[in-house]
């Protein structure tokens, strides 16, 4: 995997794509857990699904809820029931590429979403309500569309650059953003992630946050750093520039709630 601090980096200017701490697929299946909460059709579905790729393990529901770790759960964005079987499809695909520790830990994660017990954080993020029919006996309803698009966080000081020297960071960050997505995918963009491919082909937009303080600009990235998502920080003069892994619109709601939108 080539490293991204060569994409766009002048002379005097810090541009990092972060590794997450925890996998981004188990933080996807996480996010399932929470789904399988909520949906007792899905959760069937769910179990059907394993079975078929022989991924049903015995004694799942007895997994100690301390062996999974939680902490920083409640950033994740959210799943939007709309692409819950692509994203579901795309992460069975993707286990099977990854290492064998990884793959493991996401195929627990399932079974556990499959079970009776549910642990006390599964319902982070997760917009989903029963009665959308999203999931009926595993045949999905149409959903109402959703727009997509890549929030951005500037830090104070922002406002005090020349628009085409904001326009540069805020491009330079949201493209090292994507680039990190795509190297994530082996550079395939058939394997991208279904939010991320939506947003790339759709020509959705940037959404652009500001923090009010350095503190809240540290807040957010120290959240968004633990929360197993690709991101781009860049940092030039006195003016911090964050980019998030593209989204459903919305879907950083929790995390951005103390930031101001900027028109």
């Amino acid at each position: 995997m080539k490293a991204l601090h060569s994409v766009g980096v002048d002379v005097g200017v810090n541009i990092t794509a972060e590794t997450p701490q925890r996998s981004h697929l188990e933080t996807a299946a996480l996010g399932f857990l929470g789904l399988a909460k909520k949906s007792g059709s899905f959760r069937e579905w769910l179990k059907r699904r394993l079975f078929d790729r022989e991924l049903i393990l015995l004694g799942a529901t007895e997994f100690p809820e301390a062996a999974l770790e939680y902490e920083h759960g409640e950033w994740v964005p959210s799943i939007h029931p709309a692409i819950a079987e692509r994203k579901l499809t795309w992460l069975f695909d993707e286990i099977d590429c990854a290492p064998e520790p990884q793959r493991q830990g996401v195929v627990k994660i399932l079974n556990l979403a499959c079970g009776h017990t549910m642990p006390r954080a599964a319902a982070w993020g997760i917009v989903f309500v029963e009665t959308l029919g999203v999931f009926v006996s595993g045949h999905p309803f149409r959903s109402p569309r959703v727009d997509y698009s890549q929030a951005v966080i500037l830090g104070p000081g922002w406002n005090l650059l020349k628009p085409h020297d904001l326009t540069k960071r805020v491009n330079k960050a949201s493209l090292t953003a994507l680039t990190k997505c795509i190297e994530a995918a082996s550079l395939d963009l058939k394997r991208l992630e279904p939010e991320v491919a939506s947003w790339l082909w759709k020509g959705s937009g940037v959404r652009l946050y500001s923090a009010q303080s350095n503190q809240d600009f540290e807040d957010v990235l120290a959240h968004v750093r633990k929360s197993g998502l690709s991101f781009a920080s860049v940092s030039e003069g006195k003016v911090d520039v964050l980019a998030l892994q593209p989204c459903i619109t919305g879907s950083y709601d929790t995390l951005l709630a103390g930031l101001a939108q900027l028109e």
